[in-house]
């Protein structure tokens, strides 16, 4: 296997073979041209610079274009950073597309798996034929296993929308299970559709950028549009639990300031919302772990999302951990202002794009 460019050390030459996820051109304080990139591979992705040696044309390559990079690993800000001296384009039939795209570790076959069964646990008829058709479909089945969850803080890789999902809906069920009151059912449903829209929202083919559509509507909108759509070929769907599982699509960001045009107002929405804003933070912290893992001392680097760094060394010697297996009781859900967790900002966000409208996780 190839190495990754984040596998290369600092001062260590780089000759890649990735996605270029974005260029732009820009100047510096002394009018200087300079481009600035953003390359993808499947170990996710590296911010770039390139101080000369370029032309228009290379300014001008479209995102999702596969590039072989050459240049030199450098670090800007504690974060690793490529210093770009050539770029090409690779010849056909020198790399695997499937190699460029970071996927799950998870096996797919048993995500799916899982997820039928859950579907299958329905006991209310109209939504258990619900979800099966829609689950069952095979453009929307194939879709919905290659979304990623996110574009970089949680899941961002093929399959990370199905995982996520599946992790929303083990911390739901074993949430509401707590509470007599709570429609079980509502909430399978719930937190099975929540972030369907992200089939639309993410383009795989363009290393998970947004879409136009999504841009324009948010995985929010589209997630109740694809639901509408699922609802008309149910006959005699009622129509009351359609307003509820669409109340839970709209609501699962938690707060209006984080793209939910309403609040929970629900117990199963509410559920969902925790369900799903306690994946995003730990799935997200998870990765940094990953990253930083190699690197000395007891805490992490500054997490800009959650304002604050987090312990990453093991407290208790020969402690049992939770492995790959979820624990057996879910964590207490402490509802608060902390910004949910839905994406890094983007390299080149100037703070009024996806961290306005996506809020923080889902």
């Amino acid at each position: 296997m190839k190495k990754l460019l984040r596998d290369h050390a600092v001062g260590e030459a780089v000759d890649c073979i990735c996605l270029l996820a974005a260029v732009q051109a820009k100047k510096t304080r002394k009018d200087k041209p300079y481009l600035r990139f953003e390359f993808g591979d499947a170990g996710g992705r590296v911010p770039g610079v390139m101080w000369e040696g370029f032309d228009e044309q290379l300014a001008g390559l479209p995102p999702g274009e596969v590039v072989r990079v050459l240049g030199r690993m450098d670090q800007w800000e504690d974060r690793p950073q490529l210093a770009v001296q050539s770029i090409h384009l690779p010849p056909p039939g020198s790399y695997q597309p499937t190699d460029l795209l970071p996927s799950s570790e998870r096996n797919l076959e048993q995500m799916l798996g899982e997820l039928d069964r859950i579907v299958e646990s329905i006991k209310f008829a109209p939504l258990r034929k619900l979800l099966g058709g829609m689950f069952a479909h095979g453009d929307f089945r194939n879709s919905f296993s290659r979304a990623p969850a996110a574009k970089r803080w949680h899941q961002p890789y093929l399959g990370g929308l199905l995982e996520h999902t599946l992790n929303v809906h083990y911390h739901a069920l074993n949430m509401a299970g707590r509470y007599p009151q709570v429609e079980l059912d509502m909430v399978s449903a719930g937190a099975l559709v929540h972030d369907i829209g992200k089939t639309v929202e993410y383009n795989v083919e363009d290393f998970f950028n947004s879409s136009t559509r999504g841009r324009l509507l948010g995985h929010l909108v589209i997630g109740v549009e694809i639901l509408d759509s699922w609802i008309r070929k149910v006959e005699d769907f009622p129509e009351e639990a359609g307003w509820h599982l669409k109340h839970v699509i709209l609501s699962h960001h938690g707060h209006y300031e984080f793209g939910s045009p309403v609040v929970p107002r629900t117990l199963e929405a509410l559920i969902v919302h925790f369900a799903d804003d306690l994946d995003a933070k730990i799935n997200g912290v998870l990765r940094i772990y990953q990253r930083e893992s190699r690197d000395p001392g007891d805490w992490t680097s500054y997490v800009r999302l959650m304002e604050r760094e987090f312990f990453k060394s093991r407290v208790l010697p020969g402690g049992e951990t939770a492995g790959e297996s979820p624990p057996a009781g879910p964590p207490e859900a402490k509802p608060g202002r902390t910004r949910p967790a839905e994406e890094q900002p983007d390299f080149f966000d100037n703070g009024d794009d996806e961290r306005n409208r996506e809020g923080f996780p889902q």
